[in-house]
């Protein structure tokens, strides 16, 4: 089966471990490339990971991370977000197991959708009893107050190995921006990066967005990334 990556075709920079920020993630980023590294049928290799923490933490970075990184290893991978569910039938799932790497976020929006939870059921059932892929799943809750009224899928999600993604610090948000920016081609101040932190939502997602506008009008006027320039643009 060929290759199929479900990922965001309108980012302006690659998300890939190399622009996210480590903070106190580092052992949850190793194991993650081990996880997009690996090949085949590995004797006692954990092949389901959890992954859980709030909104804006950057479980979705690491997910898409993961497939970049397998996918530069000639490992055929996939990822689907259960925030699209509504324009998804479930029989999506049948067929994952043939994939080397399998990423499913925001699992908690199958709460109270039996057929949905059926289905991941069985494809973690599948995955296990053929022994070549890995799975990973992201949520906002850890397991034991994730929102699904399936016992056995709750039961099953234990199988693997649980990491709790670690919020960085303002310090490192501000790295993270800074890294984004010249990403971009944008020389990013650390004054300014404080400032945009201390202006606007402290989400790094909503923080990195406020990029798109800067990046545009700093290249249409020549501008540098200054604070004036900054507030006039932003409108702080």
């Amino acid at each position: 089966m060929s290759k199929q990556l479900s990922l965001p075709v309108l980012l302006k920079d690659q998300l890939s471990f190399d622009n996210f920020i480590a903070g106190e993630n580092q052992q949850l980023i190793d194991h993650l490339i081990s996880v997009a590294k690996a090949e085949g049928n590995i004797p006692n290799y954990p092949w389901l990971t959890y992954l859980f923490a709030e909104t804006g933490i950057g479980k979705s970075h690491l997910l898409f991370a993961t497939c970049f990184l397998a996918e530069q290893h000639q490992q055929s991978c996939v990822y689907l977000s259960f925030r699209d569910k509504p324009q998804l039938a479930v029989e999506m799932l049948e067929g994952l197991e043939a994939y080397a790497l399998i990423c499913l976020d925001d699992i908690e929006y199958i709460e109270h959708d039996l057929p949905w939870q059926i289905a991941l059921f069985d494809l973690i059932n599948r995955v296990k009893e053929q022994g070549h892929s890995r799975l990973i799943l992201c949520s906002r809750f850890p397991l034991q107050s994730l929102p699904l009224q399936l016992p056995d899928l709750l039961s099953r999600l234990s199988w693997g190995v649980s990491f709790r993604v670690t919020v960085i610090n303002d310090l490192e948000r501000c790295q993270a921006l800074i890294l984004r920016a010249e990403q971009r081609g944008l020389v990013m101040p650390l004054e300014v990066a404080r400032y945009l932190l201390n202006h606007l939502q402290r989400d790094l997602p909503g923080l990195i967005k406020s990029l798109d506008k800067l990046d545009e009008l700093s290249l249409q006027q020549q501008r540098k990334l200054t604070i004036p320039f900054v507030k006039s643009t932003l409108n702080l």
